[in-house]
């Protein structure tokens, strides 16, 4: 998209020049064969088109060249991911809640030793960058120490994120457990330190784990805290599994449903990020789009927990928000490639647009996370968050498509899609900002 009006040069303060793809829609794609991204000294979006419609623009401004086997793409999104289970990602258990008890709970507990929680901290936020993620939605562990840890380690790094303590106080081993005040008060104190730090790029969410490790009390507290705050996330999970759901439905009996639970205590409504839902009815579909809450597809991770099939087409066509998760450690990878393409597969009776998993995984995933109007595109004025990636060369010349836009960007989107992985990040930028380098590029 290009501006209508003439750019001046003293607005730019960067320039890239390369293939540039992103979306508009999920179903409107925008592809330059020869693009230029222009960014300001804020890391603002000045203008993104065709090279041949942008160069006056730069009178004094070097430009940052991408070699012809190189795309420029938006920030990939994660809207879950647990950072206290990287180190346990992809052991097996027969379902959630044995899942769990056998490998999360003991890991989280690690948490409690800072030292580790600085060390896991740096690593899965240093991975985030390396992946091509530039906005992740994060549940922490339950140690306000370990947690106060992270948020230092993405303000560092430079990571945009949203994160909160995750809180439990019943259905979990001791060591994770702590009254509803005394939780209630530490998430207070750490959303007041964090919520809009690092110039908006670090954002708080109240993170009850999921409806089983929490009491009546706690999740009352969390609806006053969102009553009090309601710029603030909520993430949490929802009707991953059956035998969660029947557990729900013992400890709630008054509730009609997994939803209503949540619904009750006043914690749904617009900034509710809620992964999973694989298992909702189309009356609680209903409810959560009037309410303006957001799912996040975790594909990988349903897979390797065999929790069912997400309706990931019936969602999107009743117009609810809807992002990609990796879900790590469930999740066996941070990668969004991985994810896109799992998310296809997992749709074993229908055919999934490319146009619309990379959306998913871009601007989709923003505007779950209502971030859509800062970033997740390229449209001027959002902060200029991408990533640069080197594609392969084939060894077999590959004949030149007649109608070379839309076909070049299809070719495109099939191959991030079916075949892309975390080596083809060559560099990873947040608003301007180049926050991982594997790949330099050339600058004239």
């Amino acid at each position: 998209m290009t501006s209508s009006a003439p750019i001046s040069s003293q607005l730019v303060s960067r320039a890239y020049r390369g293939t540039i793809l992103h979306a508009l829609s999920r179903s409107e794609l925008v592809y330059f064969a020869d693009g230029l991204l222009l960014v300001d000294s804020e890391g603002l979006i000045v203008a993104c088109g065709p090279w041949a419609d942008l160069k006056d623009a730069l009178q004094g401004v070097a430009v940052r060249q991408c070699r012809p086997d190189q795309l420029i793409v938006p920030g990939f999104v994660d809207t879950h991911v647990h950072l206290p289970q990287m180190a346990v990602a992809g052991c097996q258990a027969p379902s959630l809640l044995e899942w769990l008890d056998t490998h999360i709970f003991a890991e989280e507990a690690r948490f409690e030793d800072e030292d580790y929680a600085r060390t896991v901290s740096a690593w899965f936020l240093s991975e985030l960058l390396a992946n091509g993620t530039t906005l992740a939605n994060v549940f922490l562990t339950s140690h306000p120490g370990a947690s106060q840890i992270a948020f230092e380690t993405a303000a560092s790094l430079g990571n945009r994120v949203v994160m909160g303590q995750t809180l439990m106080d019943k259905h979990a081993p001791d060591s994770l457990l702590r009254p509803a005040a005394q939780l209630l008060a530490e998430t207070e104190s750490l959303c007041k330190s964090w919520h809009g730090a690092n110039d908006g790029r670090i954002q708080y969410a109240w993170v009850p784990r999921f409806a089983l490790t929490s009491s009546e009390e706690l999740l009352s507290g969390l609806g006053a805290l969102r009553r009090q705050y309601p710029e603030v996330y909520l993430h949490t999970h929802l009707s991953e599994q059956l035998a969660e759901i029947a557990a729900v439905k013992a400890q709630f009996p008054w509730a009609s449903d997994y939803t209503q639970v949540y619904e009750h205590f006043g914690l749904l409504g617009a900034r509710t990020i809620l992964a999973h839902g694989v298992h909702l009815s189309d009356e609680e579909l209903l409810r959560l789009k009037t309410l303006d809450a957001s799912l996040a597809h975790c594909p990988s991770s349903n897979f390797f927990l065999k929790s069912g099939r997400f309706r990931l087409m019936d969602v999107l066509q009743r117009q609810l928000r809807v992002g990609l998760g990796s879900d790590v450690g469930a999740g066996p990878e941070l990668s969004l490639f991985t994810v896109m393409k799992d998310a296809q597969y997992m749709q074993s009776d229908t055919l999934v647009p490319l146009a619309t998993l990379f959306y998913l995984a871009t601007l989709g995933g923003a505007e779950a996370l209502h971030l859509g109007h800062r970033v997740g595109n390229f449209e001027p004025g959002k902060e200029a968050d991408f990533v640069v990636l080197d594609l392969p060369p084939s060894p077999v010349a590959r004949q030149k498509p007649t109608a070379s836009s839309q076909q070049d960007s299809e070719a495109l989107l099939s191959r991030l899609v079916y075949q892309g992985h975390q080596p083809w990040v060559a560099a990873t930028y947040i608003r301007g900002h180049q926050v991982y380098q594997r790949t330099a590029i050339a600058q004239n």
